[in-house]
């Protein structure tokens, strides 16, 4: 069994992978901002609490010692547009707070520096099918530090000895996370949910378990210098993703088809509207073209290197998921 350093250890994926790791028998050494609120999320079972910050380098003068692994999620996330202070905010914590950690392993002894980031640093592809290989083209603050991360882990595994990993999750969405599906679920409930443009609006959706799960194979079974998309299968259309929820709140739901281009020149003049008023705009044109853009990835590399497997279907997690919603007052 491993001794494993994670940051991030009480956020969604953080803590589902700190309950895996702890049932396989490993002891996590977690680096949380907030005792009482990660003792409580956590419990204290084969987990050694660490509180500090990943900006705080002097959080991580010892926090390495004795480690065999380190899971690095420690991140903010957001779909700010581009402006100076937002890339300041981001950067501060997912491209800086990447250097930090990852400089303080190197020398170490560990084995794996496992870096989560996301198929968001990509950006927003127009491609059939994407793979670890497509060209990166990050545009928000969010995207770009994230993908500044990567470059980061990737240098420091080159150059320095660092046993970098890079795992890329797709959207990921399960029990105990609002996400994305919250506001659908929302809109579905109304009995109406507008459906811009006429194409698929093809999306991956990969429930929680199935991460983690890959995620603690990555350990013992990724390459060090390698890079891995963890996606869905396959991408799913809206209007499927609509019908499960429909169902699983046992409601009849009606299509609303917007037009493209009038949804993008209305958010255009709504986010006009909101910076003139000094606030940041609840949709964005940029949003309106990612929800458009079909989105498929390759998982071939994961299933071949890491043994990634989804086990849990769209319809039997997203049910899960909406219900918890429902438990939990959401909706």
């Amino acid at each position: 069994m491993s001794n494993i350093l994670i940051t991030g250890a009480t956020g969604f994926i953080g803590r589902n992978l700190v309950n895996l790791l702890v049932a396989e028998g490993h002891t996590v050494r977690a680096l949380v901002r907030d005792y009482e609120r990660a003792r409580k999320l956590l419990g204290t079972e084969n987990i050694e609490y660490i509180v500090g910050d990943v900006t705080d380098k002097k959080a991580f003068e010892n926090i390495c010692d004795n480690i065999s692994v380190v899971y690095h999620l420690a991140a903010i996330m957001g779909h700010d547009l581009p402006a100076e202070s937002s890339f300041r905010k981001f950067r501060k914590v997912n491209t800086e707070g990447t250097r930090i950690i990852a400089e303080s392993c190197v020398g170490k002894g560990i084995e794996k520096f496992i870096y989560i980031s996301s198929t968001a640093a990509m950006g927003l592809l127009k491609k059939k099918l994407i793979n670890e290989e497509t060209p990166c083209r990050p545009y928000t603050p969010y995207q770009v530090s994230k993908y500044e991360g990567e470059l980061i882990v990737k240098e420091l595994t080159e150059k320095c000895g660092l046993p970098g990993i890079i795992l890329r999750p797709s959207m990921v969405y399960g029990v105990g996370y609002k996400g994305d599906f919250v506001t659908i679920a929302k809109a579905v409930k109304t009995g109406f949910f507008p459906k811009i443009g006429f194409g698929k609006n093809l999306s991956p959706a990969l429930y929680i378990d199935d991460l983690v799960d890959c995620m603690s194979k990555a350990k013992d079974k990724a390459t060090i210098g390698k890079t891995y998309i963890i996606s869905s299968q396959q991408s799913y259309e809206l209007e499927k993703i609509v019908k499960i929820i429909a169902n699983a709140l046992n409601i009849r739901v009606r299509m609303i088809f917007v037009p493209k281009f009038l949804a993008i020149f209305g958010t255009w003049i709504l986010e006009r509207i909101f910076l003139l008023l000094g606030k940041d705009p609840v949709v964005t044109a940029r949003n309106i073209m990612s929800t458009t853009t079909d989105r498929v990835f390759d998982t071939t590399k994961a299933k071949r290197e890491l043994d990634f497997q989804q086990k849990v279907s769209i319809e039997e997690g997203l049910a899960k998921t909406v219900h918890h919603f429902q438990s939990a007052g959401y909706l």
